[in-house]
């Protein structure tokens, strides 16, 4: 295996070169074709001008396109068998290895894109113009989705952020890559709340995120109040902007993948199993190769699933007694969602499953076919719009085939680090530390910094994942270990008032450690710290 791992690399490097060498055509035709599709495909086309011959003549040459596409993509699969095993049989090669050859397939990426994968050397010599952004606190998500959409793929160069703080007030503050997380985490954590008003991503009854299905039927809704006519231009780049957004959410969290930063966003299965699905010669951004079904639809909706999975039960007889025919009712809340602004009246609308549905009864004959039906609406059909946009998105950061490598839980487990227990030995290996902790010339560490790891060593497992969301943002553990973090932890003193709190700097990882003279005052400062929730302006 320590062999396979340089050989699949280079089988990537060599894939790259190949498609260098064929030129932009395929990316440019369908980034053309994805464009038409998720932003305006709702919306009729303009009748073709021209005679029946010119269409014949568009028509073959699309052929031919494709058929060069095929030619290509039989050409890589010989001569990059590994990346093959990787793509169709990856679960053969262990989960950290493939890890391993992640990172390695996102770092030949910055060295072809930057010259180095050293984010501050980049900063130094290359043009920040359209890498930097000032970004308010009270509108994290709105600053940068408006500056920051343009650069598209250009988001996987380092960024320089200015926060502006509720006075205006630009703060202070060199990004070394600790403001860029502190920038990441925080617009996940607006971007991805269920209850930030943004009502793009809604959660299950087990907190697990997902696209919001309505939410393009939603606006729609909304536009319809306001008089604004279905196919005019204002209602077209309104919806186009909803998608764009969800487009983005999908670039910043391929930007989190793609600089090894972990943010503690949980998805629902379903959603993480599209993004393993979407794998292919290009970065194609569709979902085609997911296929909804019963089981799924639990992880959606869990009194949805009960009730099918009693319809798939019934005695026959009993099938035609519910009076059910090929429909099935969504409901919109275009006014915001009930979680939000209670007593918002939401707005019901039938759809039916298949042509002339509603005379269609279900019967104890084509009840599965009903069931099928719902389950593809409910999860294909529904979504397919935002979770199609928000895959573009990702897709630009993070190749798609990257992805394919993993299932929907090795997925989750990328994004938010391992859920296993932690290991405290690595930690303490991997830590840095200054001031007066700085390890002298003898490689004795400081006595408070000794009574820290022998009180964190005692902790219960839940209190090590608070103190690590306390100081990293995220409760869990990298998924190579902590030599993985990015940026270092580390620790520095805070002062010697004893009656002073540890505090925390999660943009860098740092936990402020006054110098404690013993271990009960240490303990009992360290849990109401880590506890409290609190973190910058505890003390």
């Amino acid at each position: 295996m320590d062999r396979f791992i340089p050989a699949v690399v280079e089988e990537e490097e060599e894939k790259h070169k190949i498609q260098e060498s064929y030129g932009a055509e395929a990316n440019d035709q369908a980034d053309d074709d994805e464009d038409d599709e998720f932003y305006e495909g709702d919306i009729p086309s303009p009748s073709i001008i021209g005679t029946r011959r010119t269409q014949q003549i568009r028509n073959i040459e699309s052929l031919r396109r494709q058929q060069r596409k095929a030619s290509r993509r039989k050409y890589l699969e010989s001569v990059t068998p590994r990346l093959e095993i990787l793509q169709h049989m990856p679960f053969f090669i262990p989960f950290a290895t493939r890890v391993q050859i992640f990172r390695h397939f996102v770092l030949l990426d910055q060295i072809r894109r930057r010259g180095t994968p050293d984010a501050d050397m980049w900063r130094f010599r290359g043009d920040m113009s359209r890498h930097t952004a000032r970004v308010h606190r009270e509108s994290i998500f709105d600053d940068a989705y408006d500056q920051f959409y343009k650069l598209k793929e250009g988001l996987k160069e380092p960024i320089q952020i200015s926060f502006v703080d509720k006075f205006g007030t630009v703060e202070e503050g060199i990004d070394g890559g600790g403001v860029t997380k502190e920038f990441l985490t925080s617009i996940t954590n607006e971007a991805f709340n269920s209850m930030s008003g943004l009502d793009m991503f809604v959660e299950n009854d087990q907190h697990l995120l997902y696209p919001n299905p309505t939410a393009v039927e939603e606006r729609k809704e909304l536009l319809r109040q306001a008089g604004v006519p279905e196919n005019s231009l204002d209602h077209r780049e309104s919806v186009r902007d909803l998608l764009q957004r969800f487009e983005f959410m999908g670039r910043i969290i391929g930007k989190c993948l793609y600089e090894g930063i972990l943010v503690d966003i949980h998805f629902a299965p379903f959603f993480l199993l599209k993004w393993s699905l979407t794998g292919g010669f290009n970065s194609a951004s569709r979902e085609s190769a997911y296929r909804a079904n019963l089981n799924d639809l639990r992880d959606l909706d869990e009194a949805l699933y009960q009730g099918l999975l009693q319809l798939k039960n019934l005695p026959p007889d009993d099938v035609e007694s519910l009076s059910l025919t090929f429909e099935v009712t969504d409901t919109l809340f275009p006014n915001d969602r009930p979680s939000s602004h209670p007593g918002q009246p939401p707005i019901a609308r039938t759809v039916e499953l298949r042509p002339n549905g509603s005379n269609i009864p279900v019967t104890s004959a084509n009840r599965l076919v009903y069931i099928s039906y719902i389950a593809r609406h409910r999860l294909s059909v529904q979504p397919f719009k935002q979770t199609s946009a928000f895959l573009r998105g990702l897709g630009q950061i993070i190749s798609p085939a990257w992805l394919s490598m993993f299932n929907q839980h090795e997925l989750q487990t990328l994004v938010s680090g391992s859920a296993s227990a932690i290991d405290i030995s690595d930690l303490r290996r991997n830590t840095k530390y200054g001031g007066l902790y700085v390890i002298g010339d003898d490689g004795l560490e400081h006595p408070t910094i000794q009574l820290f790891w022998k009180i964190v060593q005692e902790l219960s497992d839940e209190d090590k994942q608070q103190l690590l969301r306390f100081v990293t943002s995220t409760p869990r553990a990298p998924l190579l270990g902590f030599a993985n973090l990015n940026p270092k932890f580390s620790i520095r003193d805070g002062g010697n008032d004893q009656s002073r709190l540890p505090t925390t700097s999660t943009c860098v990882n740092l936990l402020k450690l006054p110098v404690y003279k013993d271990a009960r005052t240490l303990r009992e400062k360290l849990l109401h710290s880590i506890n409290s929730g609190a973190g910058f302006d505890l003390s």
